[in-house]
Order: C-alpha cells, then sequence, then structure tokens
C-alpha cells in the first residue's frame, strides 16, 4: 500500500566483538593430550561466546508510530503504524523483525506496513546504498532479494493481513519527501478478503512463477503482483524482472529512479507474531 512513513531516527551500532583463539603445539604425548582437551574447553566457550553475541543482536522494541532502528549494518526496521491510532511494536534483530504488539483492527485497508527496507527513504539513506539504491530504472541491472517470513500467532481470534515487497520510484534520485512517481508491490501471501489497491488485470509469468496483475491509482500508480501459489518465502526474487514488466505496461517511466525496496507485513486486523526472519537486497551483487 502507500508509504505513509515520515522523517525517521535511525540509530547505528558498532561492530561484534571477535574472539581469538591460540593453540600450542607439544612433543609430549601427555601435554599432547592436555592441549587437545584445552581446545575443546575453549571451542565451547567460543560457542557459548557466539550465542552471547548473536543475542545481543536484537535491539529494544519500538512502539513509536513512525519509529525504526538500522539493523545489519545497511537496512532499516520501521514499525510505520500509518492507519491506525492503537498500539503496535516491532522488536528487530540484524536480520529481520518480530511484530510483537498489533492491536489494528481495520476492515477497510491495512493498520500499517512494518517493514524492513535499503535505499532512500524522505532523505534518509540507508548506509551502503551508493550506487546501488536509488537506480535509475533505464540501467538498472540484475536486482535480487530473499524474504522469508513465519508467523502469525494463531491463538489470537482474528489474523487479516499481507506479506509484501513494496518497491518505490520517482523522477528524481534525491527525493527527500514522498515519492511521486510509482509504487510497485509484489505480493507473497493473503488472508482471505485482503486484496491490493484497483482490480485485478491479467496473469504474467515472472521467474517461473505465476503473478496475478491488479492496478490502481490513488494519488499514484499502484501495480501489484500477487502471487497465485502464495509463500512464505523467496530465495533470489528477480524484483528487476518485476520493473520490466510494469515499465512495459507503462506504469513505471525509464527516466525514473528506484528509490528503494521494503519488504514485509500489512496487517489489517491483528498480525502479533509474525516475524520477517530474513531479508536482503542487492543490485548488481552489491
Amino acid at each position: 500500500m502507500m508509504d505513509r512513513t515520515p522523517d525517521t531516527t535511525v540509530t547505528h551500532h558498532g561492530g561484534r566483538a571477535a574472539v581469538r583463539r591460540a593453540a600450542t603445539r607439544a612433543t609430549h604425548r601427555t601435554r599432547f593430550l592436555v592441549a587437545a582437551l584445552l581446545t575443546l574447553v575453549v571451542a565451547a566457550g567460543s560457542l557459548l561466546v557466539g550465542n552471547a553475541v548473536a543475542s545481543a543482536a536484537t535491539y529494544p522494541q519500538v512502539c513509536d508510530q513512525f519509529g525504526s532502528k538500522l539493523v545489519g549494518g545497511k537496512y532499516v526496521a520501521q514499525n510505520n503504524r500509518w492507519g491506525t491510532s492503537r498500539n503496535q511494536c516491532i522488536t528487530p534483530f540484524d536480520t529481520g523483525f518480530s511484530l510483537d504488539v498489533a492491536e489494528g483492527t481495520n476492515n477497510g485497508g491495512p493498520s500499517s506496513y512494518p517493514s524492513l527496507y535499503r535505499g532512500c527513504v524522505y532523505g534518509y539513506c540507508t548506509p551502503g546504498s551508493t550506487n546501488v539504491l536509488p537506480a535509475p530504472v533505464k540501467s538498472l541491472g540484475t536486482v535480487r532479494s530473499n524474504f522469508a517470513t513465519t508467523g502469525p500467532d494463531k491463538s489470537q481470534p482474528v489474523n487479516q493481513y499481507n506479506t509484501a515487497y513494496d518497491i518505490w520510484f520517482d523522477p528524481s534520485a534525491t527525493q527527500s519527501g514522498r515519492n511521486t512517481g510509482a509504487e510497485m508491490m509484489i505480493w507473497l501471501n493473503r488472508t482471505s478478503w485482503v486484496q491490493p489497491i484497483g482490480k485485478p488485470y491479467y496473469d504474467v509469468n515472472i521467474g517461473g512463477q505465476v503473478y496475478t496483475v491488479w492496478y490502481g491509482k490513488i494519488d499514484l500508480p499502484v501495480i501489484s503482483y500477487v502471487k497465485k501459489v502464495p509463500t512464505t518465502s523467496v530465495s533470489n526474487l528477480p524484483i528487476d524482472s518485476f520493473v520490466k514488466d510494469a515499465t512495459a505496461r507503462g506504469v513505471i517511466k525509464s527516466t525514473w529512479y528506484m528509490t528503494s525496496v521494503q519488504a514485509g507485513f500489512e496487517p489489517w486486523t491483528g498480525g502479533k507474531g509474525l516475524k520477517v526472519t530474513n531479508f536482503s537486497v542487492t543490485r548488481n551483487g552489491l
């Protein structure tokens, strides 16, 4: 759906501590055995330290309406609660986030779009996005993405949501506000009556998978590719192929720029327990 995220405050985090190990050779058999035992102990300790470091990579819960957190060095996790006044909280970690509080109840559209992104959104560009995003559509090259999800908590009485990419385009590479070009969504799955903006028009085969293409417009044209066979994860998704299709159909202009690639959930009602376990996007391998 529409990007209604204003400027966000992003917290930067430093690198991780490394654990170095050394081993000493011994010629005497007894010393050799002792050294071997010590090596096992050190290895076990290293595993414990590694687990502690992994645990430390979970960041504080984000509950502000448009709160966000830099994760994994080059992505931003955003709460993006634009469609409801009810509480919502996410817990970010280096490869994704979990939706821990989701009190929205909306039958007419999404309550929010908790998600991750790479690129530029409202003037903030994620670290390491130089030469990646924004990118000119006419020389986009290869854009690939991995995206894996789980959830939601089925103990809730109602969960209505969709899992989707949200990809934005603008005539300018330095747009500091809301994009003015077009919005492209790729829906991986959805529940019962949840549907994109507009109406369905045709089916297309992209990357060996069939998608139903929806088209609609609010203030911007919105093209949505809804996967015919739902899934909770994709690997090496050819985003550039979707862009080529939308460009060929006149929705996206070749003179525009792809400004950001976002992926997450649109919970309409409920959604607690939804989780992104992995997200990555690259352009020409970067």
